[in-house]
């Protein structure tokens, strides 16, 4: 298990602990950083909690361990064991790949603003994203396409409109409208300059 998760060449070691449900119990320590921690605590079902639940121990018994907790702190970086319970969509969706990093969230309210301009089909937004994160830095906390569209009557043959969202949010202090309104200013002159764009 340790070796899957951190690689083939990562020093572990058991060592006899004491938990409250389980006896005998174990603990796994790995060496991380010149460090030996505590990842992972199991042992046979205690005969108590066997009992508690109307099952004879001479003819029960059971595996328990528990292990995710830490192993995730430490292969993904979260300084702080709450940070895993949060429901927060912004912390809970860096949790389906066991080898992204945690990246912290502000606890500051965002500022949202929309962007829309029309461009000739033929130019590739793929690096759109980049050129809005360029301008504002780490005060992007996410960039949306949440709509496009085509007409020929409206907007010119081989041109089409796009509009994203752009979530302002700071990690050091709340931002201010007339703050955001200046980095939002900047995205809109760089994607007239940069796209050719005619921003509606």
């Amino acid at each position: 298990m340790a070796k899957s998760i951190f690689g083939q060449d990562i020093e572990y070691k058991f060592l006899v602990d004491s938990f409250p449900f389980t006896d005998p119990s174990v603990e796994m320590d790995i060496k991380f950083n010149g460090n030996w921690l505590e990842v992972n605590g199991a042992g046979l079902v205690h005969p108590q909690v066997l009992k508690n639940f109307g099952l004879d121990p001479q003819i029960y018994n059971g595996w328990a361990f528990g292990f995710g907790d830490r192993m995730a702190m430490i292969k993904m970086g979260i300084p702080d064991i709450r940070i895993l319970w949060s429901e927060d969509e912004r912390i809970a969706s860096q949790f389906k790949d066991i080898d992204s990093k945690y990246k912290e969230v502000s606890k500051y309210p965002p500022i949202m603003r929309d962007i829309s301009f029309i461009i000739d089909k033929s130019v590739n937004l793929n690096n759109y994203y980049e050129l809005v994160r360029d301008q504002a830095q780490d005060l992007i906390e996410e960039v949306k396409l949440v709509d496009q569209y085509e007409n020929d009557e409206k907007f010119g043959k081989d041109k089409k409109s796009y509009t994203f969202g752009i979530v302002y949010r700071s990690l050091e202090k709340t931002l201010t409208d007339e703050e955001v309104n200046k980095i939002h200013d900047k995205i809109t002159e760089k994607t007239k300059q940069e796209l050719n764009a005619i921003i509606r």
